[in-house]
């Protein structure tokens, strides 16, 4: 039993303790109509880095594990690229974004299955919460396949993106 409860606590220490994502400043904030925001969710193996946002190869979030960005651009064709420093590949889309609208982009782990086994050997993770994750995603996809413009789509990093609502 007192292993399980070292268990459970250092799990709690390596995903922090906080609930709810915080809203981190963005590095850069070009301005404009359009309001981008960009939510990484809390993941065990990728927890020491920042995930990296860049707008036209312009950076313009450091986000931690678990915390969100917000910045302002203006409408018309972008690249979004998400990547994790020091690593090989990276996530990259271009998008064409509309005047006066907000997008809500959720950054997770490429690999989310194995992030959530290497996440249940540290602490219980509900089974609903793996299915309700992977069926959000499936979900979205559609939203992200309206926005994509070009053939010049990357995604062989360690971290990936999805739009969740626009």
């Amino acid at each position: 039993m007192k292993k399980l409860i070292l268990i459970i606590s250092t799990a709690a220490i390596l995903m922090g303790c906080q609930t709810a994502p915080q809203l981190v400043s963005a590095l850069n904030n070009p301005g404009g109509d359009v309001t981008l925001t960009f939510e990484r969710q809390r993941s065990v193996d990728l927890a020491a880095r920042d995930a990296q946002v860049l707008l036209d190869g312009l950076e313009v979030c450091a986000i931690p594990n678990g915390d969100k960005c917000q910045l302002n651009t203006t409408a018309g064709k972008h690249t979004l690229k998400v990547n994790i420093p020091y690593t090989a590949g990276m996530f990259s889309h271009a998008y064409l974004f509309e005047s006066g609208k907000t997008y809500q982009f959720k950054i997770f782990p490429k690999n989310a299955t194995a992030d959530y086994v290497s996440a249940g050997l540290w602490a219980f993770v509900p089974g609903d919460l793996i299915i309700g994750a992977a069926a959000g995603r499936q979900a979205n996809s559609a939203k992200d396949s309206e926005l994509k413009k070009d053939s010049g789509d990357i995604d062989d990093g360690m971290l990936t993106m999805s739009l969740i609502n626009n």
